[in-house]
């Protein structure tokens, strides 16, 4: 058994979002074989009170705040260094020296430091030589960011958003480089990140679901219904759904003016275009999306942006859902066209595929077993985990070998001492 010590940049448990769902079931892995650690950044709308199964396969937890969502001053200093240095400001928000501090102090009687999402890494520099460093690569941060920034409609979100794009490809390649080994989410993320970091030991460990949770239902969904899974803080979401509503939807409507769309997750602030607002549903955030899922007749995906795989299609596929999708939505998932789902990248087409669905249960029904077929074959989280168990195998047998230099030895630091003022 390892001693492992892990970072996440928000409470894992309960998991609300797709990053915590795959640090959760990434955790709850390693804990089944080695004695884990975890450091994690507390955001101000994350329940430690609900944290219990989490404590339950931790050997220890440790939670710290993160700075600039409590302190202006904090925040502004933020702004200031991710505009005024080379540090992007994703990276300046996660400063925290009381981290660091400990991090300094477990590092020095840890196997093995598991970094979960791209900021954290700017932690790295205070683990010691001879201790491997692995980076949880949930997206390729700076190919977001890029899109984000290009599709961003207010030009002085607009503005800094594009300044940002090459501090961040900067420290995406650096934190890399640190790495002893990277854990991507999709084919196409791996090789983007062996483009960044030539050399570095890239394992691609998909994103997963919960078979047993999540099953499909016996009861025939209502035809007129299409669902979305996802909050609109996220900017993919946000944009894929606009999108949807202005440009997909009212063709849907022209042919089926009994359709509805329902948007399920927190929608602060989202505004519904007027043209359509009498056919769409903002559920909100659910404690349990299923029953949603289950009464829509297509599960839609019209994501124009991202990258990794994304946890609600493959929570879709498990659920035995019809889904229609983007390219991008389903990127890194063995879905095939015609099958276990339907793709279409522009609006014309998108509408006729959902449509095609919302006519035809018996279309949807074949596509939706295929799916969940597909889910059972390659995407439960126990045979994930297994992987990742031997992932880290691996590496931390290489790192016992006598004589061996260690990576960490060989490549760059991400960043020196973190400023004393977060």
């Amino acid at each position: 058994m390892a001693r492992i010590l892990a970072l996440t940049s928000r409470l894992p448990y309960p998991p609300r979002e797709g990053h915590q769902l795959r640090a959760w079931h990434v955790l709850k892995a390693l804990a089944s074989r080695h004695e884990v650690t975890l450091l994690s950044f507390l955001r101000s709308d994350d329940a430690l009170d609900k944290a219990g199964p989490l404590r339950d396969v931790l050997a220890h937890l440790e939670t710290f705040p993160i700075a600039s969502e409590h302190s202006r001053m904090a925040l502004a200093n933020a702004l200031l260094r991710g505009t005024l240095t080379q540090s992007p400001f994703l990276v300046a928000k996660y400063d925290s020296a009381a981290l660091r501090q400990r991090l300094t102090q477990l590092a020095r009687e840890t196997d093995l430091v598991h970094f979960d999402m791209l900021p954290l890494m700017s932690h790295a520099d205070c683990v010691p030589a001879g201790v491997p460093v692995t980076f949880n690569a949930h997206n390729v941060e700076h190919h977001l960011l890029a899109k984000r920034a290009q599709i961003e409609p207010r030009l002085a979100a607009r503005v800094f958003l594009s300044t940002q794009v090459s501090r961040l490809h900067r420290f995406e390649r650096t934190a890399c480089l640190r790495a002893d080994a990277i854990l991507a989410c999709s084919e196409s993320d791996a090789r983007a990140v062996r483009e960044l970091a030539p050399g570095r030991d890239v394992e691609v460990i998909a994103n997963g679901v919960d078979l047993d949770a999540n099953r499909p239902s016996p009861d025939a969904p209502d035809p007129r219904q299409m669902v979305f899974v996802g909050q609109m803080g996220w900017f993919p979401n946000r944009d894929g759904v606009d999108w949807f509503l202005q440009s997909v939807f009212p063709r849907i409507l022209a042919a089926r003016a009994d359709a509805q769309f329902v948007l399920v997750g927190k929608a602060d602030g989202f505004e519904v275009p007027e043209s359509v607002a009498g056919n769409v549903r903002l559920a909100g955030f659910v404690d349990d999306l299923r029953p949603s899922v289950h009464e829509a007749a297509v599960y839609v995906v019209p994501l124009r942006a991202g990258s990794g795989t994304r946890l609600k299609v493959l929570e879709a596929m498990a659920l035995g859902k019809a889904i229609v999708t983007t390219t991008i939505g389903s990127e890194g998932i063995a879905l095939r066209h015609g099958d276990s789902a339907l793709f279409a990248d522009d609006a014309e087409s998108f509408a006729r595929a959902t449509l095609s669905v919302m006519d035809s249960p018996q279309l949807a029904a074949r596509m939706g077993t295929s799916a969940r077929r597909l889910a059972e074959e390659r995407y439960g989280w126990d045979a994930i985990g297994r992987q990742l168990l031997d992932c880290y195998d691996r590496l931390l047998g290489r790192a016992s070998l006598p004589g061996q230099v260690p990576a960490s030895d060989t490549t760059v630091a991400c960043a020196g001492p973190a400023s004393r003022s977060a």
